[in-house]
């Protein structure tokens, strides 16, 4: 079995595949730093079984490069391997091909075990991923109900807009900005506009 790693953190990498190296059935590990550089090592090594995939790469989202190798490379199982463990990323990884979603605190033994489940065909999810995921489930029962209006202004601001500038991208006035702004901190329980946008992402009502 082939294997490529796509990690930035070097000290990660380097310390997974001293790992996979002793384990019998793998034949060959590979290591490269970022997304697109990944892609180009599978399109001339196109034999590779298994991609460890990071999420924060530093030309891009692995997320995005999850679905390319997907598409490119239909046979190849992806393991997202990450730090993150907000739901809607790993929600977005899975949507986005990835047979498996890993923290990076697992152990060697259920890494391995991934790997064989996933060469195999099988697609795998942890208990502790599968209880995030459950978790986020049934708050989203309790998910507030956003108006149109409330929804348009959430979105400009999810891309960084002022007040004014959303004001005149939905020919409305600033003070009604303002109030859909309150309205949509008070539905979620946010302090800010960073916590309006993570509670919305996580949820997703983004």
């Amino acid at each position: 079995m082939k294997i490529l790693i796509i990690e930035d953190h070097q000290v990660v990498a380097e310390g997974i595949s001293t790992m996979l190296k002793e384990v019998d059935f793998i034949e060959k590990v590979s290591k490269v730093t970022a997304g697109n550089t990944g892609i180009d090592f599978l399109q001339q090594n196109p034999d590779t079984d298994i991609v460890l995939l990071d999420i924060n790469l530093p030309d891009g989202s692995g997320i995005e490069f999850c679905s390319v190798i997907r598409q490119e490379f239909p046979e190849i199982g992806i393991i997202a391997l990450s730090t993150f463990n907000q739901a809607g990323i790993i929600n977005k990884m899975i949507e986005n091909g990835a047979d498996s979603y890993l923290l990076k605190n697992t152990t060697s033994e259920e890494l391995i075990g991934v790997i064989e489940k996933v060469s195999s065909g099988i697609k795998y999810l942890s208990p502790k991923i599968k209880k995030i995921l459950n978790e986020v489930t049934v708050l989203k029962s309790k998910t507030p109900v956003l108006t149109k209006r409330e929804k348009e202004v959430l979105t400009w601001i999810a891309e960084g807009l002022t007040n004014q500038e959303i004001a005149d991208k939905l020919f409305i006035s600033q003070l009604t900005v303002v109030s859909h702004r309150k309205s949509l901190l008070e539905k979620t329980e946010s302090k800010n506009t960073a916590q309006l946008i993570k509670y919305c992402f996580e949820f997703g009502l983004l």
